[in-house]
């Protein structure tokens, strides 16, 4: 079973950014990993998932439409609900377009709703929920300094208990690398700027 979600974050964030330690994050900040799959298996939140390192060397390939903003992981018990679903592994992936200078929202919000779309097929008998939030970054990286547009994806992965919650979430992780590096739906993000595309 998938449940997904669609929403825009009225509050926008700066990057690069600081370490983030607090009651849900244990971020470390922002990492430039473009072009470097090599800093990218030695990012720390990538230490607890091989499907997560995997999935952040393949988008800092040099040739990837996508580039990380941040991600995390974590695992919680939800004892209100059912006994199939009350053990919870969870985390989230910030994602930009390589062309962040040219890339309207509403390209992300069209490659939100495809990777929707594709993983309902690939939740078969899983408990998934992804939530697609599309959340302004005022970026300051390369030459460029301004306004962009990033979408962040919140994933949790349910199951009866904690270790069942966690292949669950490998598979989940796997299916969004498969996803987020398929050239058909990264298309979106590989247009000609005059097509108003990015």
């Amino acid at each position: 079973m998938l449940i997904t979600d669609f929403e825009t974050d009225e509050e926008g964030m700066t990057v690069p950014y600081p370490a983030v330690f607090d009651d849900i994050r244990r971020n470390h900040g922002f990492v430039d990993l473009r072009g470097r799959p090599d800093l990218a298996l030695g990012i720390v939140e990538g230490s607890e998932s091989i499907a997560l390192r995997d999935l952040l060397a393949q988008l800092s390939e040099s040739d990837s439409a996508l580039f990380t903003l941040g991600c995390d992981l974590g695992t919680h018990e939800e004892p209100e609900s059912d006994d199939t679903a009350c053990c919870v592994a969870g985390g989230y992936i910030q994602l930009m377009s390589a062309s962040y200078a040219e890339c309207p929202p509403d390209n992300y919000s069209t490659f939100g709703w495809a990777i929707g779309q594709a993983l309902e097929g690939r939740a078969q008998e899983h408990n998934w929920t992804v939530r697609f939030v599309l959340k302004l970054v005022v970026l300051s990286l390369d030459e460029f300094s301004g306004l962009s547009p990033s979408l962040w994806i919140w994933f949790d992965a349910a199951a009866q208990t904690r270790e069942a919650a966690l292949v669950s979430r490998e598979v989940l992780i796997g299916s969004l690398q498969d996803l987020l590096t398929d050239e058909h739906l990264t298309s979106v993000f590989r247009q000609e700027p005059d097509e108003s595309e990015c």
